[in-house]
């Protein structure tokens, strides 16, 4: 880590915005191969809506909820494994 006190903070900034934005782009790929059909099946929704917690078209779109099967768990390791995966690797191990 002694390496990464070199680098500026703003390119570490810049990579973080740029993990997020493609993390939505994958989440979003995920959402349409799935299908809402099976995102329906695979995983439960919250029923109890506030202020706060109310999402647009799009927050719903990618939102997939709980998982409540083994298929729900796959998609759910699925995204979030590569995400933090090639996320860490990229801002972390990926040479500056």
């Amino acid at each position: 880590m002694e390496e990464l006190e070199a680098v500026s903070s703003a390119a570490i900034c810049n990579r973080l915005i740029q993990v997020f934005i493609v993390s939505f782009f994958y989440i979003s790929l995920i959402a349409k191969i799935v299908g809402q059909e099976n995102k329906a099946k695979w995983f439960r929704r919250r029923t109890k809506y506030t202020f706060f917690n109310r999402r647009g078209t799009l927050g719903e779109y990618v939102h997939f909820g709980y998982p409540i099967c083994w298929q729900g768990l796959v998609v759910f390791f699925a995204i979030y494994g590569v995400i933090f995966g090639l996320g860490f690797w990229y801002v972390f191990v990926y040479s500056y």
